[in-house]
């Protein structure tokens, strides 16, 4: 059978090389914004979905190199250059890329050392088997102080969802599962309970632009975070490869949601899931690796079957 235009080698070369030179020049910008400003100027104000040239320019990058290839994932892209190994351009212009997935990993790990001391608490927490009742958060809907017991008793199960900042897309996916297993949950009864690190004026937009029926508590020392080794990276995060399945979302009509201006938020901060009984004793937990590791609901009711 012919080989289509976006199909043939020469397409394939073609938009590949566009979308590494694009690549190469969004980590150029980067390195040279962390050595001409401190570590903690880029991470809060250089790295913006609002800033095109900023590292996570590469994300509309990607979609454009998945419309050039006539392919809506990351997995039909690789498949299509596999199909086209045998010529040895197309060998050529992939081994580039995987240089510049590699150089773009050792650039968000070396910064990722940098905060060593920041995560080094993290690495060293032990096993949480349970949360005690005591412990206290902020009512993100009334700002007033709330306790884990409030929650506990009656038989009944909380799951604790600790969302990254305001504005992750992937949170807001999960929670829509969970809103659609709805009836699976309460058949368990289990509890959901929004947990965020952020301020109440990000967590009353967030309600608001979510629609979310859940409760919404704020840990805004991060204590629950820490407790279950929660950590902070720009590598887990920006990982080249979790750029690329970013870029689907835009192909799949999705939007990336803004974050509000007047906040400081943590893009950085990962989340997880973590089930209690009634007691505050933890029967599942979650640590997401990246933005794209949260649990299926199958998942967590397996915990308790």
């Amino acid at each position: 059978m012919a080989e289509t235009t976006a199909d043939s080698p020469e397409t394939l070369v073609n938009t590949l090389t566009k979308f590494i030179l694009t690549g190469r020049s969004l980590l150029q910008i980067a390195q040279g914004e962390v050595v001409t400003g401190s570590l903690q100027d880029f991470i809060r104000n250089k790295i913006s979905i609002e800033r095109p040239k900023s590292l996570l320019g590469l994300i509309a990058a990607g979609a454009e190199l998945y419309k050039g290839l006539s392919v809506k994932k990351k997995k039909e892209a690789e498949d299509l250059w596999g199909s086209k190994f045998r010529h040895a351009e197309v060998r050529e212009v992939v081994e580039d890329l995987l240089q510049l997935g590699a150089d773009w990993d050792a650039f968000l790990e070396g910064l990722d050392n940098e905060l060593q001391p920041r995560n080094d608490a993290l690495s060293q927490t032990v096993a949480v088997t349970s949360l005690p009742p005591e412990t206290v958060f902020t009512d993100g809907r009334t700002g007033t102080d709330v306790s884990l017991r409030k929650y506990l008793g009656k038989g009944s199960k909380t799951l604790l969802v600790l969302i990254r900042q305001f504005s992750c897309l992937l949170c807001r996916l999960h929670f829509k599962e969970l809103q659609a297993r709805q009836e699976d949950l309460d058949q368990r009864s289990i509890r959901v309970v929004v947990v965020s690190f952020g301020c109440q004026e990000g967590a009353l937009d967030w309600l608001k632009e979510t629609g979310c029926p859940y409760d919404m508590l704020l840990d805004p020392q991060r204590n629950v975070y820490t407790a279950f080794g929660f950590g902070v990276s720009l590598l887990q995060v920006l990982r080249f490869n979790n750029m690329l399945q970013y870029s689907e979302f835009i192909l799949s009509n999705l939007e990336f949601p803004r974050p509000l201006p007047t906040i400081q938020d943590d893009m950085f901060q990962l989340g997880g899931d973590v089930l209690l009984d009634d007691c505050g004793r933890v029967l599942f937990s979650h640590s997401c690796t990246s933005p794209l590791d949260r649990p299926g609901v199958d998942d967590i009711l397996s915990a308790i079957s």
